[in-house]
């Protein structure tokens, strides 16, 4: 069997940890190899690749032929017969009962990029039906040195928005940077929560990464909200009293954000019959999203109806394709339609964001986290795709040293290529649509994730390996498809040679500015960051600068018992390091003496130092540039912080005169001018 769990293993802190007999033995019965007695279910080529087929059957079979039928992606197909006597023997198996040979058989030449489906046959030995996936070289190119903004959208502040960012704050602030020069605008993942539990907010534990959050939805640019009817709702005495004070809230009130959405929301779907058009585009748009849509819009009335812990659901109701699923869908007709009028919006929206932006010169750089909850749509709809009983996380690394505990369920790594790795394909190319570029959460997953028995210490986990070939011809795929340059974060403990082979195909690193040291811990010079690669000066996880500047996030993780090492300690490292990067920055000429005092001018410096660099692109953080000190996550906390909550301090329409935000793209700008995606 070959080994995809991990005896052993060196942590971050480059300690060899070892796993446990029995962690090892309950992960490999979980995914135990599955004997295929004539071909695996799925083949990933590459453009320009044969089609090289793999076969497994009796030795006594060598005067047989292959018959074999191609239908190709568009429709088109190819067929042909080969003797099995002429294709190589790459393996013997001797069985007792007989001994199986396992040849490769070329059967023509190269296909062309996408889908496609063949058919095998060996007369009475085997017969197939093999997902053929033709995958590019390499993923969509970078164009030149760009820059780039990001935000977390909900921390959007505006005059005209329910308490929450949303698609219009969006517009605003990609025409404001558009215009000043970004290439980029960047955003938390886009992922659909679970519309019961507003307050479930982390965008990284989603219900669906398919599909999107509907609470982005700007109501005033909903047509239907014009409606006499939706008016009505909108004009109830005392609404406007709160939408006002949802607004003035330091932190998101999710549910009471949700809560006034909803109710418009509902009003303008039971519009939408009114307006022939609209109800047509409504309809043409689910008929192209289909079987997927429906069942996300299914499992929203279930959760609806049973709530979000699918556990505690009737036994019937917990597989999509059980007959009960069809006698509910029946009778919950007006909820399975809202459902799918949110989605509707929230595609039509982005998408509208996505264009108006282009006409600034500025794309989105989207971000697709790395799983959803373990009781998501996604894996509702697809339980197969998913092992139980584990959740994924990370191993011991200089900010938990305990581990860290996802809760996340993993993919199944038989199960992604059961079905021609249509799932990932769907998930990474429905994130790389209405964007420019898109970072993948922990990219290491491509490679291998770490896994840990549900409800065990983190720290007796191991790692389970994936078939990272496989995965990155995947995401190229969607990444050429949608002409989305990929990022790929590959912070902690890095596989080795894993960086290697994302490079070769065409997928960025990601570098951040306070991780790139020397053994020394000094700071590496710009010259020595790679051209594949975004480089950034933070990270939604990290304290903002003006907050690491001064150790507050040192005193911030004492509060809340995650500090591994003494307080006093903890200051004294990070006043070193903090005289460190300011010596770094004025050694280099982006920080003079007597502005190392000026947090503003600090920030600029930093991200003119990545500037310099060569790599493709820079993403300064809009939390910087606006000085704000509180972190929107702080890793390793779940109540115990409000985690995804903080909104920006400064107003969407107050940026334009924003001085900082001014300094800092015209700083930007004079390191790499007119740059275009």
């Amino acid at each position: 069997m070959i080994e995809r769990v991990a005896r052993s293993y060196v942590d971050a802190l480059g300690r060899e940890r070892r796993a446990t007999p029995e962690t090892v033995a309950r992960f490999e019965a979980l995914i135990g190899d599955e004997a295929h007695d004539f071909v695996a279910p799925t083949r990933v080529l590459r453009e320009g690749e044969p089609l090289a087929i793999e076969v497994t059957l009796p030795a006594m079979s060598w005067p047989e032929s292959v018959q074999w039928s191609l239908v190709r992606e568009d429709g088109s197909t190819e067929e042909g017969t080969l003797p099995l006597r002429d294709a190589a023997v790459v393996r013997a198996d001797h069985r007792p009962e007989s001994t199986y040979d396992t040849r490769r058989i070329v059967l023509t030449g190269p296909q062309p990029l996408g889908t496609h489906r063949l058919a095998l046959e060996v007369a009475a030995y085997g017969r197939a039906s093999v997902h053929v996936v033709v995958a590019p070289a390499r993923a969509y190119a970078p164009q030149g040195r760009t820059w780039g903004i990001a935000v977390q959208l909900y921390t959007l502040r505006s005059a005209r928005n329910a308490g929450i960012g949303d698609f219009a704050d969006l517009r605003t602030v990609c025409r404001l940077l558009g215009e000043r020069g970004a290439t980029y605008v960047g955003i938390n993942p886009l992922h659909a929560p679970f519309r019961g539990d507003p307050e479930a907010a982390s965008p990284y534990a989603a219900s669906s990464r398919k599909w999107l959050n509907w609470l982005y939805v700007a109501l005033d640019d909903v047509p239907e909200h014009a409606s006499a009817p939706v008016r009505a709702v909108v004009e109830q005495p005392g609404r406007d009293a709160t939408i006002v004070a949802l607004r003035a809230r330091e932190v998101v009130d999710y549910a009471g954000v949700a809560a006034a959405k909803d109710a418009v929301l509902r009003a303008c779907a039971a519009a939408l019959d009114s307006n022939a058009a609209r109800r047509d585009a409504f309809d043409a748009w689910c008929a192209v999203q289909g079987e997927q849509l429906l069942r996300f819009a299914i499992f929203e009335a279930l959760v609806a109806r049973f709530g979000r812990e699918l556990t505690t659901w009737p036994s019937t109701f917990r597989t999509p394709s059980s007959p009960d699923i069809a006698l509910f869908a029946a009778t919950e007709q007006t909820e399975i339609h809202y459902a799918m009028y949110l989605q509707f919006l929230a595609a039509e929206q982005l998408h509208a964001v996505a264009e108006d932006a282009a006409h600034h010169g500025v794309q989105l750089y989207r971000d697709l986290a790395v799983g959803v909850d373990a009781n998501a749509a996604d894996v509702w709809a697809d339980a197969g795709a998913y092992v139980e009983d584990v959740s994924v996380g990370a191993p011991p690394d200089v900010l938990n040293t305990q581990g860290q505990d996802w809760g996340l369920p993993p993919p199944d790594p038989r199960g992604l290529g059961r079905e021609g790795y249509a799932e990932l394909l769907a998930v990474v190319q429905s994130n790389c649509r209405d964007a420019g570029a898109l970072r993948i959460d922990h990219a290491f997953s491509l490679a291998r994730l770490y896994w840990i028995p549900r409800g065990a210490d983190p720290r007796s986990g191991t790692y389970v390996t994936y078939p990272i070939d496989d995965l990155r011809g995947i995401v190229a795929l969607a990444s050429v498809r949608e002409r989305c340059v990929v990022i790929g974060e590959d912070l902690g403990t890095v596989p080795d040679g894993f960086r290697e082979r994302m490079a070769e195909t065409g997928i960025l690193s990601y570098r951040i500015l306070f991780f790139e040291r020397r053994l020394d811990g000094s700071f590496i010079p710009p010259e020595e960051y790679p051209e594949l690669a975004l480089a950034t000066s933070g990270t939604h996880d990290l304290p903002t600068i003006a907050a690491w500047l001064r150790a507050e996030d040192v005193g911030l993780r004492h509060r809340l018992g995650l500090l591994e090492i003494e307080p006093d300690a903890a200051t004294t490292a990070r006043e070193n390091d903090r005289r460190l990067l300011l010596d770094t920055l004025i050694d280099h000429g982006d920080l003079t003496p007597d502005e190392q005092d000026d947090d503003a001018a600090v920030i600029v410096a930093a991200n003119r130092y990545l500037a310099a660099t060569p790599s493709a692109i820079v993403m300064a953080q809009l939390d910087d540039i606006l000085a704000e000190r509180t972190p929107v996550n702080v890793p390793g906390t779940s109540m115990q912080y409000p985690n995804w909550r903080r909104k920006l301090g400064t107003d969407v329409d107050a940026l334009a005169t924003d001085g900082r935000l001014t300094r800092l793209c015209a700083a930007l700008n004079e390191i790499r001018p007119g740059a275009t995606p």
